[in-house]
């Protein structure tokens, strides 16, 4: 994430995980500093984050300058952003990952120095890599599960196509008028995949069939509409 400006990371739980069998929690890794973090649990700032909380409205990357703007949050919440600020926690994005049964984990990041200007396209690349490192590390946690070893998914070819289509940019109906066939069915085949992979999301689909060679696009180069339609 320096590369895009970001060097404090927070990959947290915001929910239970029964898939993993983990509860949740915050920061369970993160390079925030030592005393925000002691401070914020302290005060119990996890349990009215407006940061977490739109994350379950939300599938997309968002800024926290736009929780601050735009939503209707109280002098509280707005409270714990001006101190993230003081704590030189500067520019902050938020990734909302949205798992199967309600499952939901993020990843909060901010630059200690600031001047971090990000646009659309850059926010949905650092979502696909958070649903990378997302995926490597439930992978990592379920390794040694023998029932996880023996588990294979299989998609269709005709899945398979229309994921790569996906992974490529195009949007549904693109993919409906590339393979003449109706918007209907091209949702139909994305649902089964979903289900399939464990994943109720499109990037986080991609990124795991990818991850799991299932798909093996040349590039991602599609609008990020698109991308999370």
């Amino acid at each position: 994430m320096k590369s895009f400006g970001y060097d404090q990371i927070c990959y947290s739980l915001i929910t239970d995980h029964p898939s993993l069998n983990l509860s949740s929690g915050h920061g369970v890794f993160e390079n925030y500093p030592d005393d925000w973090m002691a401070y914020y649990m302290d005060k119990r700032y996890d349990t009215i984050d407006p940061v977490s909380k739109y994350c379950f409205s939300s599938n997309r990357p968002f800024t926290w300058e736009f929780v601050t703007n735009h939503l209707n949050i109280s002098r509280e919440q707005k409270k714990i952003l001006h101190q993230a600020h003081e704590a030189k926690l500067l520019d902050g994005i938020a990734i909302p990952i949205h798992g199967v049964n309600g499952e939901l984990s993020g990843v909060g990041m901010a630059s200690s120095s600031g001047k971090v200007n990000v646009d659309r396209t850059t926010l949905m690349t650092i979502k696909a890599i958070c649903c990378q490192f997302h995926s490597a590390y439930t992978d990592l946690l379920l390794i040694d599960d023998k029932e996880f070893k023996n588990t294979r998914i299989k998609l269709t070819n005709r899945e398979c196509e229309i994921l790569s289509w996906a992974a490529e940019g195009k949007s549904d109906s693109d993919i409906a008028d590339i393979l003449g066939i109706s918007y209907s069915t091209i949702r139909f085949h994305l649902n089964n995949v979903y289900s399939k992979l464990d994943a109720n999301e499109r990037i986080f689909a991609i990124t795991k069939a990818i991850r799991l060679g299932i798909i093996l696009p040349s590039h991602i180069a599609g609008k990020p509409d698109e991308l999370v339609r």
